[in-house]
């Protein structure tokens, strides 16, 4: 998640933590409310171990010529904030010198250590994620709200299926017209096999269900959306290897990951409002998405042409 610097005099802010503790333990970058500046704090084991520290950094900043802020207070709970004054937020100075700070040797307190790793824990059993931040000028409804908002099968089936339908039109869509290439990049790179149970997170209209169902044991098509799995149910519930099951909730998708071999989440990822949970619940994960490269905020899907990878 490393901001992009355009030249001095512009940014482009990062959307989230740098360093996530359940990933780093020793170490969490958290991004101001305002976007403006990174933060790193710890409890160092004593004073010579935060001297330490603190002149290690002194050297890397040096030779970045880009320096943090620095704070020891209490003799040994250190405290760094990152941000690039000329332009009054986070640049990619900031961020590159972040990573080089994190490759730093620190002795930590041992009773701090203990604190973080034990919140982190804590964390992840209650499910505490925060939602997913969005843009609310795109995304007017939510991230699903478009989906679940509409649960008639016919109104659903008349936007979003078939030739002219925004999920499947070939010529509007580029996983429409590759659905074929999809499912045998699973088989290719994914290990995608004839004993293999498959889950489409996010199956919608059933696009890849077909073709799934050809390669693979078992296919789960997972699907929020009450009028979308009502379509699923018409359209492939009838293949005898395909299941249509509903997640428990926006945290929850419904699956059991021991039974699962690959669980593929195509052009869905953005659409998790909880992503990391998810994500913990799914195991094999294979991603799939086409994009725009650059865009100040995302486009309509039915939208390709120049920038699109």
């Amino acid at each position: 998640a490393f901001c992009e610097g355009e030249g001095e005099k512009t940014m482009k802010r990062c959307g989230g933590p740098l360093v996530d503790v359940r990933s780093f333990p020793t170490g969490l970058w958290v991004l101001s409310s305002d976007e403006r500046l990174l933060r790193r704090e710890f409890t160092a084991r004593n004073w010579g171990a935060a001297m330490r520290f603190v002149n290690a950094v002194s050297e890397l900043a040096e030779a970045a010529n880009h320096h943090p802020d620095v704070h020891v207070t209490n003799w040994r709970d250190v405290r760094l904030d990152l941000s690039t004054h000329s332009v009054g937020g986070l640049t990619k100075q900031d961020v590159d010198l972040a990573a080089k700070i994190d490759a730093l040797d620190v002795d930590y307190s041992p009773k701090w250590l203990e604190k973080v790793r034990g919140a982190a824990g804590k964390k992840d059993d209650e499910g505490d994620e925060e939602a997913a931040a969005f843009d609310r000028e795109y995304y007017v409804k939510g991230l699903n709200g478009d989906f679940l908002e509409d649960d008639d099968p016919a109104s659903l089936l008349a936007k979003y299926a078939g030739d002219e339908g925004r999920f499947e039109n070939p010529e509007a869509r580029d996983i429409a017209r590759a659905k074929d290439e999809i499912v045998q990049a699973l088989v290719d790179h994914a290990g995608l096999r004839g004993t293999s149970v498959v889950a489409d997170l996010g199956a919608g209209t059933g696009l890849l269900e077909e073709g799934l169902s050809k390669v693979a044991a078992k296919v789960v098509a997972s699907e929020l959306s009450p009028g979308f799995r009502k379509i699923l149910e018409d359209r492939v519930g009838h293949l005898p290897n395909v299941d249509v099951v509903a997640p428990a909730d926006e945290r929850d998708p419904g699956l059991n990951p021991d039974s699962v071999d690959v669980c593929l989440l195509c052009d869905v990822y953005h659409h998790l409002v909880y992503p990391k949970t998810v994500v913990r619940k799914i195991g094999a994960l294979v991603v799939i998405d086409f994009h725009l490269v650059f865009r100040p905020r995302p486009l309509p899907l039915l939208q390709p042409g120049a920038g699109w990878a």
